[in-house]
């Protein structure tokens, strides 16, 4: 790699060379090469050398520069400096692949010294020639572009100002500036061998992702968009190193990477400044400065070009379909090539470039260029020929059957034959069809309509693995033969939907009634197009799609070629119409009464059907005394089945458990609690009355009353009972008019006679009179003595244990 020393070396006489060069036309050298190269050998990398200069008076040049720009590898290429070379001492820079020849010394001298200049390398096996740039002045140059390139040493310089130092530069009038490296031969040239690390004329700066060459002819010129998972638009040529460019911090400006990160001579983004610690591998150390290209610049021969031809065949394998006799081409650098049997053979099978041979089989020849002369060069390169089959096919006849016009035209689906057209497996196979043999008029394969009948089309058969092909021809035959029809009958489901499933096998009989033995049913399908096209063949447990009556499509064939299609009826029978399931109520009190429960017939007379009831009975009706789940299934004579169920449930009335009588208060209550399996409203005094489904009664006056219990399920009856409230007047009127003429507890009947005790106190706190089962009321008199109108006191006492005092008047 170039460094700063080599700048400090020229000093003086080399920056007047450089610099006073620019106000005079520089030297100009010529060369001739061209050698093939004897592997394992020294040769010279010139056959001759011109060294010349405008001005007569330059006749010494302080150095010459001598670089193998194209094709080299580090550790295997050397330079060196042969025979006698007065005043001239050489130096070999195996990093950059440079040759550094030091005077000063004469044109003469000079031109000598390159002419012994000889090359070496330890390769044995090569992949491109070997290309070497001679140089008068201190820059690289690339033979393919014919640009020059300088590498500048300047730490820390940022982008922006390495893109100006390289505009501010000329050489021999030539433009400077930063480089664009568009190609592997100038990257390698500018990132592996030369001082490496530096600034390049690539930016995103103007839209983040789009990389364009800034500089030089290319500047505009879009390289790469996108970050490390990016393109390069038309196949630009590009060097990111590996996760490269990231935008890592607003980084826009391409950068040679440093050697000891990734990849050598590989690209990165950096921002502006790079890293600025110097020691960072990311710190700035120059810039590399391009001169060629630019519009309106002089013509210079400061550097000169020569080519060693490395002996070598470039290894095209031949894949080729089916056997026979081919012509294969060596791709040699050398005229004269020798072609062996295997890697080791001895004696050659061929001695041309081209070689006309019989195969029959994949086969590798190992090819030899010749150098004359040389006895180093033993390295051969294998070709290898490789057979594929063509694909084998069956020229074939497709018989198919008319559609609805008889007129010899049909659809014919092609693709369904690829089998019976290729011989062998299909995978890796496609197969297109045409109308001509020039494959000019496609077919489409699935639907086919023939132009006339027994017309011939062609089948490409193509095996995609080997590109490989072969032609089949195919003859369209329409049919018209004509075959039985087919009916066939299923009941409806219990649904009604007029969907029903069925056997489609069972339809063979009669459509291959008297037909010829080797003719089958191939399948059935909803459509005549399908039939005709073998396309969604149904399975042969099928449901009618169309409810209650649709026409399927059978396909016969005869020796594997259509021989027919013929309709297929589905009807679907109608079930007997059947009045809806219903629940009906058993009332348990009318044990063994029993009540009918009928088949349910509607629309038709009842004895025209058969029926089967769960019982066991085949009556139209049957009666029954127990709940339960009752099925019976109608069937039509010779026909179909419906089932009817009536579901009978218990009902019965209701029996009284208790009731609970909150009375002598405010709100007398009555809770009636019964028990059964009916669904009981209840009514109070009146058996007609309004029922209420609460089975309490609220504000219920002293006195006897009725309840009514009734069942709503099953309708199974009505119950009461008697039951007395019991409360106390609050006067009592014993004048002889009949009314409220005794004082006495409302509702006290002789159920309860035994339950109470009162005695009744005048204001004075005196007994006058006792209640009690003997004594149910009080006339308002105490032992024969009429007492007068006023207020009395009594005292309850119930066999409960509950207490009841109050007061109550008595009126005259």
């Amino acid at each position: 790699m170039k460094v700063q020393k080599r700048f400090i070396l020229i000093l003086g006489l080399w920056l007047y060379a450089v610099y006073g060069f620019t106000q005079n036309m520089p030297p100009e050298i010529t060369v001739s090469g061209g050698q093939i190269y004897c592997p394992q050998t020294q040769m010279p990398i010139v056959t001759s050398v011109s060294i010349s200069d405008p001005d007569p008076g330059d006749t010494t040049l302080p150095e010459i520069y001598v670089q193998i720009s194209e094709g080299y590898q580090y550790g295997f290429d050397t330079l060196e400096l042969i025979g006698v070379n007065p005043n001239i001492t050489s130096s070999w820079n195996a990093s950059e692949g440079l040759l550094t020849l030091s005077g000063p010394a004469t044109f003469d001298e000079f031109s000598n010294a390159v002419e012994n200049i000889v090359f070496q390398t330890t390769q044995t096996s090569f992949t491109q020639d070997k290309q070497f740039s001679i140089n008068l002045g201190d820059a690289n140059y690339l033979p393919s572009t014919g640009h020059y390139y300088f590498y500048v040493s300047s730490p820390g310089i940022t982008w922006t100002e390495a893109k100006d130092a390289a505009a501010a530069q000329t050489f021999y009038g030539l433009q400077g500036y930063l480089a664009t490296l568009t190609s592997e031969e100038e990257s390698q040239l500018a990132g592996e061998q030369s001082a490496g690390t530096g600034w390049i004329g690539g930016s995103d700066r103007q839209n983040e992702g789009i990389w364009i060459w800034e500089t030089g002819p290319e500047a505009g010129q879009v390289f790469w968009q996108g970050t490390s998972n990016g393109y390069a638009p038309n196949n630009m040529y590009t060097f990111w190193n590996d996760y490269e460019p990231n935008n890592f911090n607003e980084e826009h400006y391409a950068h040679i990477t440093d050697p000891s990160v990734g990849v050598l001579g590989s690209w990165n983004d950096l921002g502006n400044t790079g890293a600025l610690n110097p020691d960072d591998p990311y710190h700035p150390q120059g810039y590399i400065v391009e001169y060629g290209g630019m519009p309106n610049e002089p013509e210079i021969r400061l550097s000169a070009s020569s080519t060693l031809i490395m002996p070598r065949v470039s290894s095209n394998d031949i894949t080729v379909c089916g056997t026979g006799t081919f012509i294969l081409y060596a791709d040699a650098s050398t005229p004269e090539v020798r072609w062996f049997n295997t890697s080791t053979s001895t004696t050659p099978i061929h001695e041309e470039s081209i070689y006309e041979v019989q195969i029959n089989t994949t086969t590798t020849y190992w090819l030899q260029p010749v150098v004359l002369g040389c006895t180093t060069n033993i390295e051969r390169y294998p070709i290898t020929v490789t057979i594929n089959d063509i694909p084998s096919v069956n020229d074939i006849t497709i018989w198919q059957c008319e559609d609805d016009i008889m007129d010899g035209l049909s659809n014919f689906n092609l693709g369904a034959f690829n089998d019976v057209i290729v011989n062998g497996d299909l995978t890796d196979i496609e197969v297109q069809f045409y109308e001509s043999m020039d494959f000019s008029i496609p077919i489409d394969e699935d639907n086919y309509t023939n132009t006339v009948n027994n017309q011939v089309v062609y089948a490409q058969v193509l095996d995609v693995s080997t590109n490989c092909s072969a032609v089949a021809e195919l003859t369209l035959s329409v049919n018209t033969n004509i075959s039985n029809y087919a009916y066939l009958t299923a009941c409806d489901d219990l649904e009604e939907t007029g969907l029903a499933s069925f056997d489609l096998l069972e339809a063979e009989d009669q459509i291959l009634n008297a037909l010829s033995p080797d003719v089958n049913v191939l399948g059935y399908f909803e459509t005549y197009s399908d039939a005709l096209l073998q396309e969604n063949q149904l399975n042969t447990n099928f449901t009618n799609s169309e409810a209650y009556n649709q026409i399927i499509y059978a396909r016969l064939e005869q020796n594997g070629s259509c021989y027919s299609i013929t309709e297929v009826e589905l009807n679907v029978e109608p079930i007997p119409n059947l009045r809806e399931d219903e629940t009906l109520y058993y009332c348990l009190n009318s044990f063994p009464d029993t009540i009918t429960l009928e088949g349910g017939i509607v629309d038709d007379t009842p004895n025209n059907f058969y029926y089967h009831w769960s019982t066991g009975e085949t009556t139209m009706t049957i009666e029954v005394n127990a709940p339960g789940v009752y099925t019976v299934e109608v069937t039509k004579p010779l026909g179909c089945t419906n089932i009817r169920t009536i579901t009978v449930l218990p009902s019965e009335t209701a029996a009284f458990e208790t009731v609970e009588i909150v009375d002598i208060s405010e709100n007398n209550s009555v809770s009636v609690l019964v028990s059964g399996q009916g669904d009981y409203v209840f009514a109070l005094d009146d058996e007609n009355g309004a029922y209420q489904s609460s089975n309490t009664f609220e504000n219920v006056s002293a006195g006897l009353h009725s309840v009514y219990v009734k069942d709503l399920k099953g309708d199974c009856g009505i119950v009461s009972q008697t039951i007395s409230v019991l409360g106390f007047p609050k006067f009592f009127t014993p004048n002889g008019d009949t009314v409220n003429d005794t004082w006495q507890i409302k509702g006290f009947s002789s159920d309860i006679a035994d339950t109470v005790y009162i005695e009744i106190f005048n204001r004075y706190g005196k007994l006058v009179a006792v209640v009690n089962s003997t004594n149910h009321k009080w006339d308002g008199t105490s032992n024969g003595k009429v007492l007068p109108t006023d207020d009395y006191w009594f005292v309850a006492e119930f066999i409960d244990g509950r207490t009841v005092t109050g007061h109550f008047t008595l009126k005259r």
